[in-house]
């Protein structure tokens, strides 16, 4: 299930842990995007994590690559029409992976209902 977060405490608690909260958000959202669009073919959260953390510029593409699939296939599985970002989600996972970041949990909570 696609979870709710406010993209302000994302950003914070990423800068103030050093990154290590940046590499558990794609660790979890990866995760939860997989489960929830279903697609078979995206890459496993934790070989993403490993690449991440190895390799931060090229894990932010594959993330952003494989985060527009998902979206789009929770799109369309609620009838919603598709978006694609993915070059837009390649290009800034590779150059300025904090926009990445916050276009895709903006997406994320588009696509979610506010908890109560």
């Amino acid at each position: 299930m696609l979870k709710n977060r406010n993209i302000v405490t994302v950003i914070l608690l990423s800068l103030v842990t050093c990154g290590i909260y940046g590499l558990y958000w794609i660790y979890q959202t990866a995760t939860e995007l997989e489960d929830a669009g279903r697609s078979g073919s995206s890459m496993s959260p934790t070989a993403l994590l490993i690449i991440t953390l190895f390799f931060p510029y090229i894990g932010y593409l594959l993330f952003g690559m494989a985060a527009d699939q998902n979206l789009n296939n929770v799109r369309m599985q609620r009838g919603m029409p598709t978006v694609d970002n993915k070059i837009l989600y390649m290009v800034l996972g590779f150059i300025i992976p904090i926009v990445l970041v916050c276009l895709v949990q903006n997406e994320i909570n588009k696509l979610t209902p506010e908890a109560v």
